[in-house]
């Protein structure tokens, strides 16, 4: 057997007030690549914190073998272990947003990174001293290096644009070119394929592989999904509960019930089973236009998002909306949603009014219900998960009304049917992105509204939590007077329900 890279010995973590992970022993040597899978909410992010030096480690040791020395170290060097996940990309965007909003607000952009500031900075701050003097002095290998990343994920165009005008999947592309270009000791990944479309999740696997075969960038994939598993990981790591389950040569662990149970969908369940006891639910005409658009064009500065949109969403329709990274998805969203500004200098009108006629956002707001992942990045509330699901009822960060005993009966029944009800105590930013994601579902769901947008709503979820929510979607559209606007780079996530598909693609719109 190889030499260790890197040696968990008996180690228990504390994350907040819990500890976790109690007695774990684990070993990366030199010659494996690991992969890391795990239900939803099983503590996978909490433990490749803890490998960064980012959680304590309370009882046990972590020990790094970085300097091939027998012995090895209990502390790490900046830039030997680089972590790309949700919560990076979220600690990045919120150095320059403070709220969702800002993104669409070109004025408020001065002083924010361009992309190719922004990995030049950052590749330079977190490499050693040593190797900053040897890309000083070799200026060829720097310049490479550069071009191979940029190349890696067709980031090119994006070079001159601001950090915050990038769609949520552009801004994993950036953070993952910027650790690419970084060639830590361990590059841990979570989730990496999340939020990228189907060409850059082919391109990224390809790239990911070469990597594997050629061994020197030592790997730990973190992921939700059989086919993100590259055949050249050798050994397979199992979490559930916040306690490592199983572990060993990948086949063996791919072959396990518990994996098998993992990354297929569970059996369907029966109509209405996930559904609370819905009493009332707001009703509009079939074919009323809910979303209307008349040759609507987006652009800041030199860049055009979307040009000469038309489109009419009605009542009863269930429309998914399909495009690769930058097509626009995410600004079409932002205009429905009255967060775009540029939606006052465009011909739409929002449940039959024309936008400016007078109405608040917080009127539009009302009649949405609204997940994202973009939620997840600049929702910082420290309030419990049932106060999250509650403030629901009045759109607000944080809850500052009083609940009816109606709505709080509303709202523990939502979470029951997400089972989630565990979490209602739990701190927001406690519980696992998966769960926050849960968690956001069912506060769009509470206020019942006429339009739900979702948006990527099974991102980094495991089979079993994929399936409820596309079940739940199903369930929805079929016993209730929602009217569905639903996100995803993936066909096996699309509802049976929808009814129209728009196509969105450099700039047009094609519906299918």
């Amino acid at each position: 057997m190889s030499m260790p890279l890197l040696s968990v010995e008996n180690v228990t973590i504390r994350a907040n007030d819990r500890l976790l992970f109690a007695g774990t022993d684990w070993t990366i040597h030199a010659d494996e690549q690991w992969a890391l899978i795990g239900p939803t909410g099983a503590g996978k992010s909490l433990f490749v914190k803890a490998l960064c030096g980012r959680l304590p480690v309370v009882h046990g040791q972590i020990l790094y073998f970085f300097d091939d020395t027998p012995s090895g170290r209990a502390y790490l060097r900046r830039g030997e272990i680089v972590l790309v996940s949700a919560e990076t990309q979220r600690e990045v965007l919120q150095q320059y947003a403070g709220y969702h909003q800002a993104r669409w607000q070109s004025t408020e952009s001065d002083g924010v990174l361009t992309v190719a500031e922004f990995l030049r900075r950052e590749a330079i701050e977190v490499n050693s001293p040593d190797e900053i003097r040897q890309a000083r002095l070799d200026e060829s290998h720097s310049a490479t290096r550069w071009a191979q990343a940029v190349r890696l994920l067709g980031i090119g165009p994006l070079l001159d644009r601001k950090i915050i005008h990038l769609s949520h999947g552009e801004g994993r592309k950036v953070l993952l070119v910027r650790a690419l270009m970084q060639s830590p000791r361990l590059l841990i990944l979570d989730d990496p394929f999340g939020g990228l479309d189907e060409d850059t999740r082919k391109l990224l696997f390809g790239y990911l592989t070469a990597i594997l075969e050629n061994g020197q960038q030592k790997l730990l994939l973190v992921v939700s999904r059989r086919e993100e598993l590259p055949d050249r990981i050798t050994h397979v790591l199992g979490i559930a509960g916040h306690q490592v389950v199983t572990q060993g040569p990948r086949a063996a662990i791919c072959a396990s019930a518990f994996a098998r149970e993992l990354f297929e969908s569970g059996p369907q369940p029966a109509r209405g089973d996930l559904l609370p006891s819905i009493k009332t639910w707001p009703v509009r005409p079939a074919g009323t236009p809910l979303v209307e658009l008349q040759h609507a064009t987006v652009k800041y500065q030199d860049v055009t998002v979307f040009q000469d949109i038309t489109w009419t969403m009605r009542q009863g329709e269930h429309w998914a909306i399909r495009g690769p990274n930058g097509a626009g998805k995410s600004t079409l969203l932002s205009l429905i949603l009255a967060d775009n500004p540029q939606a006052y200098s465009n011909d739409l009108k929002l449940f039959g009014r024309p936008r400016g006629s007078g109405e608040s956002i917080w009127e539009i707001k009302q009649q949405i219900g609204w997940v994202a992942p973009e939620i997840q990045i600049y929702y910082q509330s420290q309030a419990s998960c049932q106060t999250i699901v509650n403030s629901g009822f009045f759109d607000s960060i944080g809850l500052y009304h009083m609940l009816t005993p109606a709505q709080s009966q509303i709202a523990i029944e939502w979470m029951q049917a997400l089972g989630i009800e565990a979490l209602a105590e739990r701190s927001f930013h406690q519980v696992s992105i998966g769960e926050q994601r849960l968690v956001l579902l069912a506060r769009a769901l509470v206020k019942q509204p006429h339009l739900l947008i979702l948006d990527e709503p099974c991102q980094g979820l495991d089979g079993q939590n994929r399936s409820k929510i596309i079940h739940l979607v199903d369930s929805l559209c079929q016993q209730t007077p929602v009217s569905l606007i639903y996100v995803t780079h993936h066909l096996d996530e699309l509802p049976r329900s929808i009814t129209h598909a728009m196509h969105l693609e450099n700039g047009r719109m094609r519906i299918e």
